[in-house]
């Protein structure tokens, strides 16, 4: 009887500690960032621009005035994520605006259009 009592013990251990890691991971999982991971894919490519280049940073400074949560929700703008505009539709989006989005080619150069364009297509199709 002693050794069928440890082995219900040793078996709720087991059970507690690999119900514990998956909890871990998933909660892990839920942390990770997708606009994060979408920026990671595309500031390598803009590195020969501008050294340690973040095109979230550049985002946060023109873009999320009306497209909140990093281009996830929709707010005085639409959400961007998911969007079926070819890049080069964004490109022109952001280059030349649409009405009530001014155009930032004035503002951006070229190769910093073309990062937004890109960040925006690799955003996943989520919405917060």
């Amino acid at each position: 009887m002693l050794s069928y009592v440890s082995l219900t013990s040793i078996v709720r251990v087991v059970f507690i500690t690999l119900f514990a890691l998956l909890l871990n991971v998933s909660i892990a999982h839920s942390e990770e960032d997708v606009t994060d991971i979408a920026a990671a894919e595309i500031n390598p490519t803009y590195f020969k621009y501008k050294e340690n280049f973040s095109v979230k940073r550049l985002f946060a400074s023109r873009c999320s005035w009306c497209h909140q949560g990093y281009g996830l929700k929709a707010a005085d703008g639409p959400r961007l994520s998911g969007t079926d505009k070819t890049k080069e539709k964004v490109i022109e989006q952001i280059a030349y605006g649409k009405s009530p989005m001014p155009g930032f080619r004035k503002q951006l150069k070229p190769w910093q259009i073309e990062a937004l364009a890109d960040y925006i297509k690799a955003l996943p199709d989520v919405e917060l």
